[in-house]
Order: structure tokens, then sequence, then C-alpha cells
């Protein structure tokens, strides 16, 4: 008995901390920036870029993956298709590069406060 006690109170704290730190959505992000004064506001903009860094790095490896599926494709233009998907590998390795300095640059606001 005296374990699932523990265990409940655990569970609710773990439930209180993760709404507390929730990370904004994307149509709250501009106020959240706008909006942002404490550590914690910071710290959830950092987890904001966080997710979006992993969220282009999953599109990199997806058309990465894509570009392999073309080669030696008998019909149509792989060779344009390729083209196609290590234009985007790069941009969204760019974007990703950029989210993660972005994230940074929050994690460091969020410590200076």
């Amino acid at each position: 008995m005296r374990n699932r006690l523990v265990l409940v109170f655990a569970g609710l704290a773990l439930l209180t901390l993760t709404a507390c730190t929730s990370v904004p959505s994307a149509t709250d992000i501009p106020a959240a920036i706008a909006n942002a004064s404490t550590a914690s506001d910071h710290r959830r903009i950092a987890d904001f870029y966080a997710e979006k860094a992993v969220s282009y790095d999953a599109e990199k490896v997806f058309h990465e993956k894509m570009s392999r599926s073309y080669f030696g494709r008998p019909k149509g233009d792989p060779a344009a298709w390729v083209a196609h998907c290590n234009a985007l590998m790069q941009k969204f390795t760019e974007a990703a590069q950029e989210v993660r300095a972005l994230e940074q640059a929050h994690r460091r606001l969020a410590d200076s406060k």
C-alpha cells in the first residue's frame, strides 16, 4: 500500500512538472518569444527549438532514404529527383543547425535569469 501511494505521488509530481514545462505549440511560439521574461519561459522556447531540430533531422534522413531509392530507376528522371532530395537534405541540415543555435541562445538567457 505504501509503495502504491509513493508511486501515485511520484506520478502526480511528474505530471505537474511536465505541465509546467510544456513546450509551446508553433502557433504560440511568437507570443512566447515576445513575452519571455523568466528562465522558465526561455527554457520552454529552447525546448521548442530542440524539438524542431529533431524534426528537421528526421526530414533530412527521410529525403536521404528517398534519394537512395531513386538510384537505378529505369524510367523517369532519377537525376532530377535525386538532386531535389539532396537540395532538401541540405536545407533541413541548415535549418536544424539554425534552430539549435536559437535553442542555445534561449538556454543561455535562461541561465542568466
